[in-house]
Protein backbone atom coordinates (compact mmCIF):
# COMPACT_ATOMS: atom_id res chain seq x y z
CA UNK A 1 0.00 0.00 0.00
CA UNK A 2 2.04 2.99 -1.20
CA UNK A 3 0.17 5.47 0.99
CA UNK A 4 1.71 3.89 4.09
CA UNK A 5 3.95 5.86 6.39
CA UNK A 6 7.14 4.14 7.62
CA UNK A 7 5.71 3.14 11.02
CA UNK A 8 3.51 0.43 12.59
CA UNK A 9 -0.10 -0.06 11.59
CA UNK A 10 -2.25 2.75 13.02
CA UNK A 11 -5.23 0.41 13.15
CA UNK A 12 -3.38 -2.07 15.35
CA UNK A 13 -1.86 0.74 17.45
CA UNK A 14 -5.28 2.31 17.97
CA UNK A 15 -7.09 -0.85 18.93
CA UNK A 16 -4.27 -2.10 21.16
CA UNK A 17 -4.36 1.19 23.05
CA UNK A 18 -8.14 1.17 23.35
CA UNK A 19 -8.32 -2.49 24.34
CA UNK A 20 -5.57 -1.94 26.93
CA UNK A 21 -7.66 0.88 28.41
CA UNK A 22 -10.86 -1.12 28.19
CA UNK A 23 -9.50 -4.02 30.25
CA UNK A 24 -7.67 -1.84 32.77
CA UNK A 25 -9.05 -0.26 35.92
CA UNK A 26 -9.26 3.12 34.20
CA UNK A 27 -12.97 4.08 34.24
CA UNK A 28 -13.23 4.93 30.55
CA UNK A 29 -13.93 1.46 29.16
CA UNK A 30 -17.45 2.33 28.10
CA UNK A 31 -16.28 5.24 26.01
CA UNK A 32 -13.39 3.35 24.45
CA UNK A 33 -15.51 0.34 23.55
CA UNK A 34 -18.14 2.63 22.08
CA UNK A 35 -15.47 4.32 19.96
CA UNK A 36 -14.20 0.95 18.71
CA UNK A 37 -17.72 -0.24 17.95
CA UNK A 38 -18.47 2.87 15.90
CA UNK A 39 -15.54 2.01 13.63
CA UNK A 40 -16.30 -1.68 13.23
CA UNK A 41 -20.05 -1.51 12.73
CA UNK A 42 -22.62 0.82 11.21
CA UNK A 43 -25.34 2.00 13.62
CA UNK A 44 -27.18 -1.05 14.92
CA UNK A 45 -29.44 -2.00 17.78
CA UNK A 46 -28.36 -1.83 21.41
CA UNK A 47 -28.79 -5.60 21.64
CA UNK A 48 -26.22 -6.20 18.90
CA UNK A 49 -23.79 -3.76 20.50
CA UNK A 50 -24.19 -5.45 23.87
CA UNK A 51 -23.50 -8.86 22.33
CA UNK A 52 -20.32 -7.43 20.74
CA UNK A 53 -19.21 -5.97 24.07
CA UNK A 54 -19.68 -9.37 25.71
CA UNK A 55 -17.41 -10.97 23.10
CA UNK A 56 -14.70 -8.41 23.80
CA UNK A 57 -15.07 -8.92 27.55
CA UNK A 58 -14.49 -12.65 27.14
CA UNK A 59 -11.12 -11.82 25.56
CA UNK A 60 -10.09 -9.37 28.29
CA UNK A 61 -7.26 -11.58 29.55
CA UNK A 62 -5.68 -11.83 26.09
CA UNK A 63 -5.13 -8.37 24.64
CA UNK A 64 -3.66 -9.65 21.38
CA UNK A 65 -6.65 -11.91 20.81
CA UNK A 66 -8.98 -8.98 21.49
CA UNK A 67 -7.06 -6.79 19.04
CA UNK A 68 -7.19 -9.47 16.35
CA UNK A 69 -10.92 -9.97 17.00
CA UNK A 70 -11.53 -6.28 16.43
CA UNK A 71 -9.26 -5.94 13.40
CA UNK A 72 -11.19 -8.64 11.56
CA UNK A 73 -14.31 -6.50 11.85
CA UNK A 74 -13.01 -3.00 11.22
CA UNK A 75 -14.05 -1.58 7.88
CA UNK A 76 -11.33 1.09 7.61
CA UNK A 77 -8.43 0.13 5.32
CA UNK A 78 -4.79 0.61 6.27
CA UNK A 79 -4.46 3.38 3.66
CA UNK A 80 -7.33 5.33 5.19
CA UNK A 81 -5.99 4.69 8.69
CA UNK A 82 -2.54 6.04 7.81
CA UNK A 83 -4.08 9.10 6.17
CA UNK A 84 -6.36 9.69 9.15
CA UNK A 85 -3.46 9.52 11.56
CA UNK A 86 -1.37 11.89 9.44
CA UNK A 87 -4.22 14.40 9.43
CA UNK A 88 -4.57 14.13 13.21
CA UNK A 89 -0.83 14.66 13.65
CA UNK A 90 -0.81 17.75 11.44
CA UNK A 91 -4.08 19.40 12.41
CA UNK A 92 -3.43 22.76 14.03
CA UNK A 93 -6.80 23.54 15.61
CA UNK A 94 -8.65 20.26 16.09
CA UNK A 95 -11.74 21.94 14.64
CA UNK A 96 -12.66 21.82 10.96
CA UNK A 97 -9.01 21.79 9.89
CA UNK A 98 -8.61 22.11 6.12
CA UNK A 99 -6.14 20.07 4.06
CA UNK A 100 -5.80 20.83 0.36
CA UNK A 101 -5.49 18.30 -2.42
CA UNK A 102 -1.86 19.27 -3.03
CA UNK A 103 -1.04 18.89 0.68
CA UNK A 104 -2.29 15.31 0.73
CA UNK A 105 -0.84 14.28 -2.63
CA UNK A 106 2.52 15.81 -1.70
CA UNK A 107 2.62 13.89 1.56
CA UNK A 108 2.20 10.54 -0.21
CA UNK A 109 4.19 10.91 -3.48
CA UNK A 110 4.39 7.16 -4.10
CA UNK A 111 0.65 6.64 -3.89
CA UNK A 112 -1.50 6.72 -6.99
CA UNK A 113 -4.27 9.27 -7.25
CA UNK A 114 -6.80 6.44 -7.07
CA UNK A 115 -5.34 5.16 -3.80
CA UNK A 116 -5.44 8.64 -2.28
CA UNK A 117 -8.96 9.26 -3.56
CA UNK A 118 -10.22 6.00 -2.07
CA UNK A 119 -8.53 6.67 1.27
CA UNK A 120 -10.14 10.11 1.41
CA UNK A 121 -13.46 8.58 0.37
CA UNK A 122 -13.28 6.03 3.18
CA UNK A 123 -12.71 8.73 5.78
CA UNK A 124 -15.64 10.68 4.36
CA UNK A 125 -17.82 7.57 4.42
CA UNK A 126 -16.96 7.07 8.11
CA UNK A 127 -17.96 10.66 8.86
CA UNK A 128 -14.40 11.80 9.60
CA UNK A 129 -14.06 14.23 6.70
CA UNK A 130 -16.13 16.43 4.45
CA UNK A 131 -14.81 16.67 0.88
CA UNK A 132 -14.76 19.99 -0.95
CA UNK A 133 -15.38 19.59 -4.69
CA UNK A 134 -13.56 21.51 -7.39
CA UNK A 135 -13.60 21.40 -11.19
CA UNK A 136 -10.60 19.68 -12.76
CA UNK A 137 -9.47 17.68 -9.72
CA UNK A 138 -10.81 14.67 -7.79
CA UNK A 139 -11.37 17.05 -4.84
CA UNK A 140 -10.25 20.50 -3.82
CA UNK A 141 -9.78 20.03 -0.09
CA UNK A 142 -11.03 18.08 2.91
CA UNK A 143 -12.42 19.42 6.18
CA UNK A 144 -12.07 17.37 9.35
CA UNK A 145 -14.87 16.44 11.74
CA UNK A 146 -14.54 15.56 15.41
CA UNK A 147 -14.94 11.84 14.65
CA UNK A 148 -11.49 11.83 13.03
CA UNK A 149 -9.96 13.24 16.23
CA UNK A 150 -11.96 10.84 18.40
CA UNK A 151 -10.46 7.98 16.39
CA UNK A 152 -6.85 9.01 15.87
CA UNK A 153 -5.92 11.42 18.69
CA UNK A 154 -5.53 8.49 21.15
CA UNK A 155 -2.73 7.20 18.89
CA UNK A 156 -1.07 10.54 18.22
CA UNK A 157 -1.18 12.06 21.71
CA UNK A 158 -0.22 10.05 24.78
CA UNK A 159 -2.96 9.97 27.40
CA UNK A 160 -5.47 11.93 25.31
CA UNK A 161 -9.04 10.82 24.58
CA UNK A 162 -11.39 13.43 23.08
CA UNK A 163 -14.39 11.48 24.36
CA UNK A 164 -13.03 11.51 27.91
CA UNK A 165 -12.11 15.19 27.56
CA UNK A 166 -15.69 15.81 26.45
CA UNK A 167 -16.93 14.50 29.81
CA UNK A 168 -14.88 17.22 31.52
CA UNK A 169 -16.48 19.85 29.30
CA UNK A 170 -19.94 18.39 29.88
CA UNK A 171 -19.51 18.39 33.65
CA UNK A 172 -18.30 21.99 33.59
CA UNK A 173 -21.50 22.97 31.77
CA UNK A 174 -23.63 20.95 34.18
CA UNK A 175 -21.93 22.52 37.19
CA UNK A 176 -22.06 26.08 35.83
CA UNK A 177 -24.79 28.68 35.75
CA UNK A 178 -25.65 30.34 32.48
CA UNK A 179 -23.07 30.29 29.69
CA UNK A 180 -19.87 28.37 30.48
CA UNK A 181 -16.66 29.77 28.98
CA UNK A 182 -14.78 27.15 26.94
CA UNK A 183 -11.48 29.02 27.22
CA UNK A 184 -11.90 28.99 31.02
CA UNK A 185 -12.25 25.19 30.93
CA UNK A 186 -9.08 24.92 28.82
CA UNK A 187 -7.17 27.18 31.19
CA UNK A 188 -8.34 25.26 34.26
CA UNK A 189 -7.36 21.90 32.75
CA UNK A 190 -4.12 23.17 31.19
CA UNK A 191 -5.28 22.12 27.74
CA UNK A 192 -4.21 23.61 24.43
CA UNK A 193 -6.73 24.77 21.86
CA UNK A 194 -5.83 21.74 19.77
CA UNK A 195 -6.73 19.42 22.63
CA UNK A 196 -10.01 20.95 23.77
CA UNK A 197 -11.54 21.68 20.37
CA UNK A 198 -12.45 18.04 19.54
CA UNK A 199 -14.11 17.75 22.95
CA UNK A 200 -16.01 21.00 22.37
CA UNK A 201 -17.29 19.63 19.05
CA UNK A 202 -18.49 16.41 20.70
CA UNK A 203 -20.37 18.28 23.41
CA UNK A 204 -21.55 20.94 20.96
CA UNK A 205 -23.38 18.29 18.95
CA UNK A 206 -25.62 17.75 22.00
CA UNK A 207 -26.52 21.43 22.39
CA UNK A 208 -28.71 23.56 20.13
CA UNK A 209 -27.19 26.46 18.22
CA UNK A 210 -28.98 29.08 20.29
CA UNK A 211 -27.12 27.97 23.41
CA UNK A 212 -23.59 27.90 22.05
CA UNK A 213 -21.67 30.93 20.83
CA UNK A 214 -19.27 30.93 17.92
CA UNK A 215 -15.70 32.17 18.41
CA UNK A 216 -15.75 35.14 16.01
CA UNK A 217 -12.12 34.80 15.05
CA UNK A 218 -10.94 33.17 18.27
CA UNK A 219 -9.19 29.80 18.05
CA UNK A 220 -11.80 27.91 20.07
CA UNK A 221 -14.43 26.16 17.98
CA UNK A 222 -17.10 27.24 20.48
CA UNK A 223 -16.69 30.23 22.75
CA UNK A 224 -19.28 29.36 25.40
CA UNK A 225 -22.17 26.93 25.96
CA UNK A 226 -25.22 26.47 28.15
CA UNK A 227 -27.70 23.58 28.29
CA UNK A 228 -31.48 23.48 28.60
CA UNK A 229 -33.18 20.78 30.75
CA UNK A 230 -33.28 18.14 28.00
CA UNK A 231 -29.68 18.82 27.00
CA UNK A 232 -28.60 18.54 30.62
CA UNK A 233 -30.05 15.03 30.73
CA UNK A 234 -28.31 14.19 27.46
CA UNK A 235 -24.97 15.44 28.81
CA UNK A 236 -25.41 13.55 32.09
CA UNK A 237 -26.15 10.32 30.25
CA UNK A 238 -23.13 10.86 28.02
CA UNK A 239 -20.83 11.27 31.03
CA UNK A 240 -22.18 8.13 32.66
CA UNK A 241 -21.81 6.12 29.46
CA UNK A 242 -18.22 7.21 28.86
CA UNK A 243 -17.28 6.54 32.48
CA UNK A 244 -18.84 3.08 32.35
CA UNK A 245 -21.49 3.93 34.92
CA UNK A 246 -24.39 2.49 32.97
Amino acid sequence: MPIKLPSPSPKRALFRKLVDASVSMVPVAGGHLAAIYSLTHPPQSEIEEERWREEITKLANDTEAAVNFILKRVTLSEDAAYLGRWISENAERGWSDIFGYDDIVGQFPEATKSEILEAVGELELEGMLRIGKVIGRPFGHVVTTHKLYETFDPIVFEGVSPRQDATVVALAILDGEGMTSCSAIAEKEGWSVRRINPALAIVGDMIADGRKSRPLGQPYGIKAMAADPQERVRLRRFVKAINGEE
